[in-house]
């Protein structure tokens, strides 16, 4: 259902990151991985959830195109039409103690939620991070108190490990990942068991997030519907360019 909500945070996390808070009054989030469609200045487009409650929810995002550009314009105050609690997100039930958490810059943000849902159950779980270069770096306090271990690599080594997070990866028996679609293709056969969000890849890049679909063993799925989270083992990985 759409709903009016308003900002009351917008702040330049680094660079152009942007992050955003909403009050809705009262939230339709469920789980962490969920989505949110946004509607600003006549553009219509969905954001990953970084966090959120029963009558907020965050979004990190870049400001970057048209849709970005104008959402990090917009001040607190401001009014946006939002539809939220949208997809499936990570079923918290079948994640394991001692998991590993695994995202590159365009994942990070969902991965907060769902530390915290993880946490919340009284289940622990190590996260691995990467990032462009050091200036990138964003949230990292943020999970401090959230997770067991973090590691935190640069593609460029500039904060003292060079690679991206699914370099890092380690006898890792579950894993929850998001990001782009080349580190969770590197990450899929790291693990026996896992799920993996496409928010970033698949949602995020398709022109009609309504009819964005991917080739599972289940047959075709409606990402926006069916996911972004899906099981890893389901997914057809060579079809996904």
């Amino acid at each position: 259902m759409k709903k009016t909500g308003k900002i009351v945070q917008n702040d330049n996390l680094v660079r152009n990151i942007h992050k955003m808070t909403f009050d809705m009054g009262e939230c339709d989030f469920t789980l962490p991985g969920q989505y949110a469609m946004i509607e600003a200045g006549g553009i219509r487009r969905p954001y990953q959830v970084c966090d959120f409650d029963s009558n907020r929810f965050t979004i990190v995002f870049p400001a970057e195109g048209k849709e970005g550009t104008v959402l990090s314009q917009l001040r607190p105050g401001d009014d946006v039409i939002v539809t939220a609690g949208l997809g499936n997100g990570f079923d918290l039930d079948a994640i394991p103690d001692g998991s590993c958490l695994v995202a590159d810059d365009l994942g990070i943000p969902e991965m907060l939620g769902l530390a915290r849902s993880l946490l919340m159950r009284g289940k622990s779980c190590r996260l691995i991070l990467s990032y462009p270069t050091k200036k990138d770096i964003y949230m990292l306090d943020t999970f401090a108190n959230l997770v067991n271990e973090i590691e935190v690599l640069t593609l460029d080594g500039s904060n003292g490990r060079e690679g991206s997070a699914s370099d890092a990866v380690r006898n890792a028996p579950y894993i929850c990942a998001g990001g782009s679609l080349s580190m969770l293709k590197s990450l899929a056969d790291k693990s026996d068991e896992g799920q993996f969000s496409l928010s970033s890849t698949v949602l995020a890049e398709s022109a009609d997030y309504d009819d964005c679909f991917i080739d599972t063993t289940e047959g075709r799925l409606n990402c926006s519907d069916d996911g972004p989270v899906f099981d890893k083992n389901i997914i057809k990985w060579d079809t996904l360019v």
